[in-house]
């Protein structure tokens, strides 16, 4: 349900949000939390269906989101996992860093495989617009994704012995 709404809101409201052509990344962003929230596995998982759906609405050649935005959350959440203090400001840092390495990667990806969609000059500048717009809006996806990426999973483990 998270997912067909994201892309839903993908192509239609964040569409028509643009600065220069660029607007927020939901779907890559609902990946970057995925891993986040459920861990690696899951986070892939998630990831390859958001890149499978985002390819489906829009012109990129089906399946290069879908290559790239799983290894996105499993380094996002090997990396999350590995973080010190979590506050709202690394938080924030971490998910623009996110969006960035991720919109590049696409751009890579579909270099390699001719989908030269942009100007080489201008990709720095449109990597930092996406993560700003991307970043803007990761709070109150965060929450949704939380919520549905621990469904299922238990709150807390207890942990009983065997008394004999």
């Amino acid at each position: 349900v998270v997912l067909l709404s994201a892309t839903l809101a993908q192509a239609t409201v964040c569409s028509e949000f643009r600065i220069g052509g660029v607007g927020v990344e939901l779907m890559l962003l609902v990946t970057i939390l995925a891993g986040v929230h459920g861990g690696p596995e899951r986070g892939a998982l998630v990831a390859f269906w958001a890149g499978l759906l985002y390819d489906s609405v829009t012109t990129a050649p089906l399946g290069l989101h879908a290559l790239v935005f799983p290894s996105i959350a499993m380094a996002v959440s090997s990396l999350e996992r590995r973080m010190l203090r979590n506050t709202r400001v690394t938080d924030a840092l971490g998910v623009a860093a996110a969006v960035a390495a991720g919109s590049a990667a696409v751009a890579a990806v579909g270099e390699i495989f001719g989908q030269a969609s942009f100007d080489p000059g201008m990709l720095g500048e449109r990597i930092l617009v996406s993560a700003l717009f991307t970043t803007a809006v990761a709070a109150p996806v965060n929450r949704v994704v939380a919520w549905a990426a621990a469904a299922g999973l238990p709150m807390t483990i207890e942990l009983r012995r065997h008394q004999s």
